[in-house]
């Protein structure tokens, strides 16, 4: 079980991946709640602290409370963690990685073992998925319409991402040990 963790104002930058294919930006949760609606559907690499308990798992943006607001509605600042066959706004025509999963899990142990959680980022890349009065909602097989009243654990995050690839885990620099 991973502890939860809390990000502390991480800036990272963008990076592309080479120069034939659309750059997937990387950002941080604070950034991908931000614009929000600009992400929605598109693959991204989200960068930041993990939030995980046995109930799920997802990245959390404490230096961002309130950035995501709808229909009056404060949202917490989390992206929660979706299975490609969980996606629930967008058709997806990926499958997760494991074989990433294991490498990122094993290099995030050996971290742990000199740094508290609150010290390591993780990147995982995948299709980013946004809640809004207008979008969130799909046809089950019936027929019905049913609106979607967020994301992850008791519905409780404003976007998700599906995952595709668990991309990297690193030391946060600068990050002040507790006294």
């Amino acid at each position: 079980m991973f502890l939860t963790v809390l990000n502390c104002g991480l800036t990272f930058g963008q990076k592309g991946r080479g120069n034939t294919l659309p750059a997937i930006p990387t950002l941080t949760v604070c950034e991908a709640l931000s614009h929000a609606s600009e992400y929605n559907g598109k693959m991204v690499q989200i960068r930041d602290r993990m939030v995980g308990t046995d109930e799920g798992a997802g990245f959390f943006g404490e230096s961002c409370p309130g950035v995501f607001v709808t229909e009056g509605k404060v949202w917490p600042s989390a992206i929660a963690w979706a299975s490609p066959n969980e996606s629930i706004l967008h058709r997806v025509d990926f499958s997760f990685d494991w074989e990433s999963s294991k490498k990122l899990h094993e290099k995030w142990h050996r971290l742990r073992k000199r740094l508290p959680d609150r010290c390591i980022a993780v990147s995982y890349t995948g299709m980013f998925e946004s809640w809004s009065p207008e979008g969130s909602k799909w046809t089950d097989p019936r027929g019905t319409v049913v609106r979607i009243p967020g994301f992850g654990h008791l519905n409780g995050a404003p976007a998700q991402l599906v995952l595709k690839s668990a991309d990297a885990v690193e030391e946060i620099p600068d990050c002040a040990r507790p006294k």
